[in-house]
């Protein structure tokens, strides 16, 4: 689809909102990395000793890639970090490092991408470094989620939007089905499926409608090896939701909004009470909600609709879907289930959306007030710090690493430290592992004197 840009460039361009922007970005960059340098420890922990399984075992990359861990297979986040951690006497805090880079890397092809979608850098982009750095997603950086289910699949949603924007023909599309492909297989990522199938639908849409053959057939080829792709994915996968309590339905339908509206409200750092907050979140959902809608049509109804609505359309959809597949998988652990640090990461795309949304409006004065007004809704989950709680589970982790030091029992330091580094550690013969890792001294032992 042709890209025009959305709406004319706003005043305010320039050096000034060049530099203010600059400022902003290297700052919360400069803390994003003080964090993990500061709090990251080297020690496996909960779900890492199942991502790295390979480690141990000496599995093929490819083996890795496909590996399923819970609802979501392990694809190149896994991989990236598997191959850091050879290199490195499997010293975890890489991986902390590795997701702290992915985050900062997609905050600055985000940024050009705005450039490219919306013109020059002006102040209110600052909206950007703030949505994609902040600490309220700390769980993502410094727990046990791994590369693989949230960071890795917003570095990839950022270049799949640009795959869509700006290749042409047979190139763009297959960049598009390679992102597409890597997506699926990388945590979270499989969420953006439905999006591919939807945008190369429309596009054979419009080809068929002005009866170009040329305009019908890539599509529908590509829509065939999107759709391959996909199924693929599905070879050999067994459903796993990694909570004993899930069930469908729910028996309390009342709960999916609730559960919904807060994971949107503690993007806000809204985290005082359940009613208003959830009241919060729900409205912003109604929002997003009602600009997908929005742009949709805009696509249906124009193949010449410009690149600003297949971008919110891609941000939103995805965050959407992502958003209530969560509700649905972890509603069973209440409301404050829904308050999940790590599930941040991937309702930033949401708030991209939003504020592209926002630039794609014609109106000066509308969009400079709903500019300010977003930024202004932003800044709480900039300034909290969420030291607290980085610090508690730092000081944690740490007090059980150097307990198994002095006595290697991993049942005396979970009761020692207040804090399991496994829930059954004989499930994953952790004792044999850990007496690996002091003989080749690696991860813990690798710093240890």
């Amino acid at each position: 689809m042709p890209g025009r840009t959305a709406a004319p460039p706003a005043p305010g361009h320039g050096y000034a909102s060049s530099i203010l922007f600059g400022v902003t970005a290297l700052a919360l960059i400069f803390r994003f990395c003080w964090v993990v340098l500061k709090y990251a420890v080297n020690l496996f922990f909960y779900d890492e000793w199942n991502a790295y399984a390979s480690l141990f075992e000496r599995q093929p990359l490819w083996r890795v890639f496909v590996a399923q861990h819970g609802p979501h297979r392990q694809g190149l986040g896994v991989v990236v970090v598997t191959k850091l951690l050879y290199f490195a006497h499997w010293n975890s805090r890489v991986q902390a490092f590795t997701i702290a880079s992915a985050m900062v890397l997609a905050m600055i092809l985000a940024t050009y991408l705005k450039i490219r979608a919306f013109g020059p850098i002006s102040a209110w982009d600052i909206a950007i470094p703030v949505m994609f750095l902040g600490l309220g997603q700390w769980e993502a950086l410094l727990g046990a989620t791994g590369a693989s289910p949230e960071a890795f699949p917003l570095l990839l949603i950022v270049a799949y939007c640009f795959a869509w924007i700006e290749g042409r023909g047979v190139i763009g599309n297959v960049a598009v089905l390679v992102i597409h492909f890597l997506l699926i297989f990388t945590g979270f990522g499989i969420f953006i499926a439905g999006i591919t199938l939807l945008l190369f639908g429309l596009e054979a849409y419009h080809g068929a409608k002005t009866h170009a053959r040329w305009r019908t057939r890539t599509p529908l080829l590509s829509l065939a090896i999107a759709t391959a792709s996909l199924a693929s994915f599905f070879y050999g996968y067994q459903f796993n939701p990694s909570v004993a309590c899930y069930h469908f339905p729910y028996h309390d339908p009342a709960a999916y909004p609730v559960f919904l509206g807060l994971m949107f409200a503690n993007f806000l750092a809204v985290k005082q009470g359940v009613i208003l907050a959830s009241i919060l979140g729900m409205g912003i959902i109604v929002v997003v909600s009602s600009l997908l809608v929005v742009h949709i049509r805009a696509l249906w109804k124009d193949s010449s609709a410009d690149r600003a609505s297949m971008l919110i359309v891609i941000l939103l959809g995805f965050s959407l879907t992502f958003s209530a597949a969560t509700a649905v998988g972890r509603v069973c652990l209440g409301p404050e289930g829904g308050r999940a640090s790590r599930y941040l990461t991937l309702l930033i795309p949401a708030f991209l959306g939003i504020y592209f949304s926002i630039l794609a409006i014609r109106n000066h004065r509308k969009r400079v007030v709903l500019a300010g007004i977003f930024i202004l809704l932003l800044l709480p989950s900039c300034v909290h710090q969420n030291h607290k709680e980085i610090e508690a589970f730092s000081a944690l982790k740490q007090n059980w690493k150097q307990c198994y030091l002095a006595h290697e029992d991993i049942r005396f330091c979970d009761a020692e430290a207040n804090f399991q580094l496994y829930p059954c550690p004989e499930c994953i013969q952790m004792k044999e592992k850990l007496e690996f890792l002091k003989r080749n001294r690696l991860n813990l032992y690798s710093d240890s004197k």
